[in-house]
């Protein structure tokens, strides 16, 4: 029984904030309420909040920026190739493997996004629909706001786990952008679009139909 480690008081906070922060879906850059708000909203002292904050910098979750605030660090930078993907010369084929395995998980994402978005997560996720529509009908390049959808509804989610496998999956999204010799902008935008209404009337079994048909159309046009 001695040899067993328990978790201090910013240890145990360190882990609620750093939860806290994936599941209300803080972006890369994004600042932090101050140590006050934050000793107030978990109901620990600003000393225990401060540790944590540390802990997490120390692995790189957040960065400490004097005389400037908390804010979540660039995680990317550490997890660019996670799966060792940039190796395989074939993009075609990696490409066409990557959506057998966002076919496998990404509809099932979409259904527990249905059973546990917020209604503040739903004004942002169409906020990022909107702003994919718009792009679409101007014509301009729509492929980051896209990895955006994608990635805040893995937030959606509530599975701790999953953000983990979004690096790969957004490389997937990137090499589509190369490798597309047809796009129906069009029709890409309408099946966010069915994914959104899905999950905005938290209806599971649809959003994970909706987002299975838009992967399986993104498949056939490779």
């Amino acid at each position: 029984m001695k040899s067993i480690k328990y978790k201090s008081l910013p240890e145990k906070t360190a882990n609620v904030l750093s939860e806290y922060l994936y599941r209300e879906n803080y972006q890369v850059g994004a600042k932090l309420p101050n140590e006050l708000i934050l000793a107030e909203q978990f109901e620990v002292s600003r000393n225990t909040i401060r540790k944590a904050i540390q802990i997490l910098a120390d692995k790189h979750i957040l960065e400490v920026r004097r005389g400037s605030g908390t804010f979540i660090a660039e995680r990317a930078r550490a997890v660019e190739d996670p799966l060792g993907l940039l190796m395989y010369a074939d993009e075609k084929q990696l490409t066409g493997d990557l959506l057998d395995v966002r076919l496998m998980i990404e509809p099932k994402i979409a259904a527990m996004a249905a059973e546990n978005i917020t209604v503040k997560q739903i004004h942002e996720l169409e906020d990022i629909c909107v702003r994919l529509e718009k792009a679409v009908s101007s014509g301009e390049n729509y492929y980051e706001i896209d990895i955006e959808f994608h990635t805040f509804l893995a937030g959606c989610s509530r599975n701790l786990v999953i953000h983990n496998l979004y690096p790969a999956i957004t490389q997937g999204i990137l090499l589509q952008e190369r490798l597309y010799v047809t796009r129906n902008s069009e029709s890409t935008a309408a099946a966010h679009r069915r994914i959104l209404e899905a999950i905005k009337a938290h209806m599971p079994t649809e959003a994970e139909y909706a987002m299975q048909l838009h992967l399986i159309r993104s498949r056939e046009r490779l």
